[in-house]
């Protein structure tokens, strides 16, 4: 079957787990399943998560046998709704992960029910009347279900659930911290407080045990955790707490997707699994399920030195692909990270114009930049494809896909990894787009916006590089210095958008002329200056019949032909004159010439 999974990246150990129940299911059903991936973070609605849930669009529906929904990893409301809505429109069998979702088939743990037996327990065993709950966001479907298993277990039990002592938070250590200290103030207040509080997760309820100690509360709240994660395993005391069996929950998902696309008989099936009731010390519990401490701490150790590990490859990518000036050389290095933490293959697809602002859909984005495949790792069609945007805010750059990456979801890394490609390609469009804004800043300090040719800051820039240049190269240099003939009498005689005129079709015949070995400029007024290697052909002669090809071109204003001086000097390369003194040589060479076409025309007017 070809498998589509839809998931955000909220929770980076959900997201593991589930990608090795993924894998797992592949090895024995050989799928190919494509993971559509983004890391919005819950609730922001902001430019930058809005182009991240925007990323499920690049799915063709159309093109999957069927699709696997975690739906409890989407927590953006529209998103989650809009995204639905094209799966059950694309007709193909569909399993929930871990939410009941009506049309949908569902594989997951009864979450009502492990709360349930929380509170049984605390209530049993303990002798807890009045509970305190803090819980994860509020109009989630795993907050609702597990407030409701507590709310139903506790009035038939007849026991008591403090309102005022049930907050809501985002399943994060500021959470549990927060609620920690709102109960030590009611305390001091002298306040009633609950007899035992539930926690949604383990790290809120490691928050909430870590903030009251050392106060007069330590050790008089029991509390419980949700989820065990990692980070509740690592916390002493350890946690009474739900181990939900997260990898198995996707493994089971692909297999009864297998029954549906088999059956096809549009049957939805509810299958729960069993999850474990994990007790620990923390809600008051002095025995309880023996611990594997040596084993544990071994999983710390290779933890550690495997994160240790894939950080240094990070940092190592992080280095190569943002000191990249060039598209290529960033896929380079994006290739020979990919190589280094023994990926499969890897493509990046990008939208055909990365500096366009436009809004762009990720599926137009075609134009492939990167396909890598590691030759001692190939991976056939088949296998776990991660699929991630890139993007900054809502500028959408396109996409990137991974395979083959056990190491990158062991270690945490994938979002890491495609932050930095995100980051390296927003740094080249930028640089790219200072050096524009620098070349129409350069253009217009050395262009002379009346004729198009350099300007005299552009002269004194580049004509002294390209005399230097000459010199280096044992090349002599032709400085060739041209004057307008009665500029002063044309303006007079036809206004001053004739004189502009006579001026623009000067520097415009110059121009025509330049070349890689050749370079004009308006020098000033009615003067202009060629630079040319004394090899080029271009000489005095060439200049006018330059001229009056431009000229008659279109209409003058002038009943009179444009008519120029010129001085033409030659400068051997190992000359020991600067530049000046040749350009001092030419100007008077122009200004004799100039002499002789007054004297020939009986006007003596240099002008």
């Amino acid at each position: 079957m070809k498998i589509a999974v839809f998931a955000t990246g909220w929770n980076g150990e959900y997201l593991r787990d589930m990608y090795h129940g993924l894998e797992n299911s592949q090895k024995e059903f050989h799928d190919s399943i494509h993971l559509y991936a983004s890391f919005g973070r819950l609730g922001s609605g902001d430019s930058f998560n809005k182009s991240e849930f925007d990323f499920f669009e690049l799915a063709d529906m159309s093109e999957y046998d069927g699709f696997l929904y975690p739906s409890t990893t989407v927590k953006e409301g529209d998103v989650k709704q809009r995204l639905l809505e094209r799966i059950i429109e694309s007709g193909k069998p569909c399993v929930s992960l871990e939410e009941e979702i009506p049309g949908l088939s569902f594989v997951g743990i009864n979450q009502s029910k492990a709360m349930r037996q929380i509170v049984r327990h605390l209530a049993g065993v303990h002798g807890i009347r009045t509970f305190g709950f803090i819980n994860g966001m509020k109009d989630t479907y795993e907050a609702q279900m597990r407030q409701q298993g507590i709310e139903s277990k506790i009035r038939e039990l007849g026991l008591c659930l403090m309102p005022e002592w049930v907050d809501y938070g985002n399943y994060e250590y500021r959470s549990g911290e927060t609620y920690a200290r709102k109960m030590i103030a009611a305390y001091e207040a002298g306040e009633e407080l609950p007899q035992a509080v539930i926690s949604a997760n383990d790290l809120m309820a490691a928050a909430f045990l870590q903030t009251i100690k050392g106060t007069a509360l330590e050790g008089k709240i029991p509390i419980t955790g949700f989820d065990r994660y990692f980070d509740g395993e690592c916390f002493s005391p350890t946690m009474t707490t739900i181990e939900r069996p997260r990898d198995q929950v996707a493994y089971e998902a692909v297999r009864l997707l297998h029954e549906l696309h088999e059956k096809a008989d549009g049957k939805l099936v509810h299958r729960e699994l069993s999850y474990r009731f994990f007790i620990g010390n923390t809600c008051g519990c002095t025995k309880h399920v023996p611990f594997d401490t040596e084993s544990f701490r071994n999983r710390i150790f290779w933890k550690n030195l495997q994160e240790h590990d894939a950080k240094s490859k990070l940092d190592s990518m992080q280095e190569w692909v943002t000191s990249r000036i060039s598209l290529e050389e960033i896929m380079d290095a994006t290739g020979r990270f990919l190589d280094l933490v023994g990926a499969g293959r890897g493509q990046i697809f990008l939208t055909d114009d990365l500096f366009s602002q436009e809004a762009k859909s990720y599926r137009s984005c075609k134009r492939e930049v990167l396909n890598w495949c590691n030759e001692k790792k190939r991976t056939e069609e088949g296998g776990v494809q991660v699929f991630m945007p890139l993007h900054y805010q809502l500028h959408r750059m396109g996409y990137c896909m991974v395979a083959g990456v056990d190491e990158m979801f062991r270690t945490g890394i994938l979002e890491t990894f495609f932050r930095n490609i995100c980051y390296a390609l927003e740094n080249y469009i930028q640089r790219k787009q200072y050096q524009e804004v620098n070349l129409k800043l350069q253009k217009l300090y050395r262009i002379d916006q009346l004729t198009g040719i350099y300007n005299r800051f552009g002269m004194e820039d580049l004509g002294q590089k390209f005399y230097e240049r000459n010199c280096e190269y044992h090349i002599n240099t032709k400085f060739i210095f041209c004057d307008i003939n009665r500029l002063k009498y044309i303006n007079d005689t036809y206004g001053h958008k004739a004189g502009d005129w006579v001026i623009r079709k000067t520097g415009e015949a110059l121009g025509r002329l330049a070349a890689e070995d050749s370079l004009p400029f308006r020098f000033g007024g009615d003067e202009f200056l060629l630079l040319t290697r004394e090899e080029s052909g271009i000489t005095a002669e060439s200049i006018r019949q330059s001229i009056a090809v431009v000229c008659g071109e279109e209409t003058s204003p002038i009943r009179e032909s444009l008519e120029v001086s010129i001085g033409v000097i030659l400068a051997p390369w190992d000359s020991e004159y600067n530049m000046d003194v040749y350009l001092n040589q030419a100007d008077e060479a122009m200004y004799e010439e100039k002499k002789m076409y007054h004297e020939k025309y009986g006007d003596r007017r240099r002008k």
